[in-house]
């Protein structure tokens, strides 16, 4: 049987969540730079909200919110549920509604180097955070900040950490963090690289990009060209 999450009433199953994104090193300083973007994160874990709903739980303001939500969209962390989301989640469309969820169950920071030989994407695994579908929570791990006390508080902590230590000995990923939240996040950051890996090792050191942007630009030079 095939157990799926529902949380205040809704399948997040039928919700089109990314397993993981990478975001820069700076969206986490976006997040980290106020205090209620993190509980917004909190909030958008246990299941799609609108602004005006996050505005009521919070007691604040409803345009100070949707500057923040704005800011974690623009930032990579939220994005908007589209028509067909809404729908297959049975949420109301009353008011044209906009509903926003975390944009990934995992995120892991980069950053880019350049130098004389050119530039590189360097991915440390001391960044990053995951959505936590037990417990719906948003767990945040960086070098200089660290949102999670599953150690000291959960009850079944000490079973998470064991899961975690057996899938990666299945993967040849060594965890030696005795912290159910730090293992789990360096369980996934190594997996993401292995997988990165085999991308590069399966299309010929190819990374494709795919940018609404850049393809816009590139239609409309083929135009001029013609």
């Amino acid at each position: 049987m095939i157990r799926t999450n529902i949380v205040n009433g809704v399948d997040l199953f039928k919700v089109n969540i990314k397993s993981a994104v990478l975001l820069p090193i700076e969206s986490f300083d976006v997040l980290m730079g106020s205090n209620i973007r993190m509980v917004i994160m909190d909030m958008l874990s246990r299941g799609p909200m609108t602004v005006t709903s996050l505005a009521q739980e919070l007691s604040i303001l409803k345009g100070i919110v949707h500057r923040h939500v704005k800011i974690l969209e623009d930032a990579g962390w939220v994005r908007q549920l589209s028509d067909d989301e809404v729908r297959a989640v049975g949420l109301s469309r009353e008011a044209n509604r906009i509903y926003y969820v975390p944009s990934a169950m995992v995120y892991l920071g980069f950053r880019l180097e350049v130098n004389e030989h050119g530039m590189k994407i360097v991915i440390p695994t001391n960044y990053g955070a995951f959505i936590d579908m037990r417990g719906h929570r948003f767990i945040l791990l960086t070098p200089t900040f660290i949102k999670h006390d599953c150690k000291a508080t959960c009850p079944t902590h000490d079973l998470c950490l064991d899961w975690v230590k057996r899938i990666g000995k299945q993967h040849h990923i060594n965890i030696d963090s005795d912290d159910a939240a730090e293992a789990l996040m360096n369980l996934y950051a190594q997996l993401i690289l292995k997988e990165f890996r085999i991308h590069i090792i399966n299309n010929g050191n190819l990374l494709r990009l795919d940018s609404p942007r850049l393809n816009s630009i590139f239609i409309k030079h083929a135009n001029l060209a013609l």
